[in-house]
């Protein structure tokens, strides 16, 4: 699938911004189930963009600019080349041993309601693999996945008591569920090219994990499935906060407002 991203986000200010640096984890990596094809990032006010990979091995972008300013927008324009690899990823960079995926985070740490639901799911004794497709299946039923707006930066545990929760919370979820079972998990976002109503475009984020013998596999418990050539990887991490897209640190401004224009297309459609 050869996929086309447009993502345009406008910052408005309520005053003027005297300097301003992000952090940016929104280029996609090679690996055997994609390939970018072209991927420009594009600030409107002038400034730096320097490239680095952080420990995750994710592609990192700092832009630093300096005002004065009251308003900027970034854009992202891209193609990636996807194929559906049920799951698999392989050929992904991999500089992190296995262990530091075990580690929780306060996102993901599972409370003891949580532990048991999971536990109960996957019916510890089956074999890793048949677990985590529990796992998976379990979340997916029990959650209900609310639009991306409606995040509220918690816990997993949190969303898990209310039964509903983003994309990101199911992503938590799944790794807190993976992790209490034994096995190395991780946080990925992304994008996500729709091709029915079940699956609309967005920015998205799921979750792998590693199984011995097979080595990492995807799992989105917000649509029960693996994934597949319409999932974009981007980044990932132990949670959220090592793969958001973008981290903003400011001088001055005041209030900001932030709007989004975002189409993630196949393209000859």
């Amino acid at each position: 699938m050869r996929i086309r991203i447009s993502h345009e986000t406008t910052y408005a200010y309520e005053l003027p911004v005297r300097s301003l640096m992000q952090s940016l984890r929104v280029m996609p990596r090679d690996h055997e189930g994609q390939v970018v094809a072209s991927w420009r990032i594009e600030p409107s006010v002038d400034g730096r963009l320097r490239s680095s990979e952080d420990a995750f091995g994710n592609l990192v972008h700092q832009f630093q600019a300096e005002g004065p300013f009251e308003a900027f927008t970034l854009r992202i324009d891209g193609v990636v080349e996807t194929s559906d690899m049920t799951g698999f990823v392989r050929g992904a960079p991999e500089p992190l041993p296995l262990q530091v995926y075990l580690r929780d985070s306060t996102m993901t740490q599972p409370d003891e309601a949580l532990a048991l639901f999971a536990r109960k799911a996957a019916r510890t004794g089956r074999p890793p693999l048949e677990q985590l497709h529990a796992i998976m299946g379990a979340l997916h039923e029990e959650m209900e996945l609310m639009p991306p707006e409606a995040a509220h930066g918690g816990r997993a545990s949190e969303a898990f008591a209310l039964r509903k929760g983003t994309a990101v919370d199911f992503a938590h979820l799944f790794c807190g569920c993976a992790r209490d079972a034994g096995m190395p998990a991780r946080f990925v976002s992304g994008y996500l090219c729709g091709e029915d109503d079940r699956r609309s475009a967005t920015q998205h984020a799921w979750a792998e994990a590693h199984v011995d013998g097979f080595g990492w596999i995807g799992f989105d418990p917000s649509l029960d499935l693996c994934p597949i050539a319409g999932h974009v990887r981007v980044a990932t991490g132990i949670d959220f906060t090592d793969a958001m897209p973008v981290r903003t640190a400011r001088v001055g401004g005041g209030g900001e407002t932030a709007s989004l224009a975002l189409r993630v297309a196949q393209l000859g459609q």
